[in-house]
């Protein structure tokens, strides 16, 4: 633990305003109090001061809004330190823990991984944690390519057996947006703009939110 030894004492370009934990554990037989438990001994350990920790209890199967990491990260401002266990905690797959990670870093938030021995610091880069990361990357691309190669193989033998592939004719496809609808609706009858809508409700891209706006009829049926 060489490299996170001396977090504390290594100067920041910013001024650290609050330090969070966060843990999660898959079911309700497991205890969070471990987790707590290693954070909070390396913050003593690392003179840093806790100002909270963000206890939650379920399944890494979960979206990331059930997972509560979005919540967890929408506490946190620029310059706030994130400390957690391991990556498995905030992240289901490799591909969903890089998409966390960069949203960390582009917050500007310090993030603190103990049993992986990183510190990702959008202020202060280290050889080191660059290279773990793109390590990182360079395994999600090849699970990318096992999602590919696994749904070509599954799409084929569905088209062997018979089967008519894609949707029925005018059936509506579920949508990250859906569960956000009431918001979106709100907001866009208000007239803020698409990029601010999904900065509020913090999921997707302008180009996604248009279309799901033209395809559920918001567009025609507020104009």
């Amino acid at each position: 633990m060489d490299n996170l030894a001396d977090i504390s004492t290594t100067p920041n370009l910013y001024t650290v305003n609050k330090i969070y934990g966060y843990t999660r554990v898959s079911t309700d037989k497991q205890e969070n109090d471990n987790q707590k438990h290693i954070i909070l001994e390396y913050a003593h350990n690392n003179s840093l001061n806790i100002d909270e920790i963000i206890e939650t209890t379920v399944s890494s199967r979960k979206d990331r809004e059930n997972r509560l990491i979005d919540n967890t990260l929408a506490q946190l401002s620029n310059g706030d330190t994130l400390i957690v266990y391991s990556l498995d905690r905030i992240g289901r797959s490799t591909l969903d823990t890089l998409q966390i990670i960069e949203d960390i870093k582009n917050k500007g938030i310090k993030l603190i991984l103990i049993k992986d021995n990183l510190s990702i610091d959008p202020y202060n880069s280290n050889p080191y944690n660059e290279m773990m990361l793109t390590m990182l990357s360079a395994f999600a691309q090849l699970e990318r390519s096992f999602i590919s190669e696994r749904t070509k193989a599954g799409l084929a033998a569905r088209k062997a057996q018979g089967i008519k592939l894609g949707r029925k004719k005018g059936q509506q496809v579920k949508s990250i947006y859906d569960e956000h609808r009431e918001k979106i609706e709100e907001l866009f009858t208000l007239g803020l703009s698409l990029q601010k809508i999904i900065n509020y409700i913090n999921i997707g891209s302008a180009p996604s939110l248009h279309k799901y706006i033209k395809t559920r009829g918001i567009e025609k049926r507020l104009f």
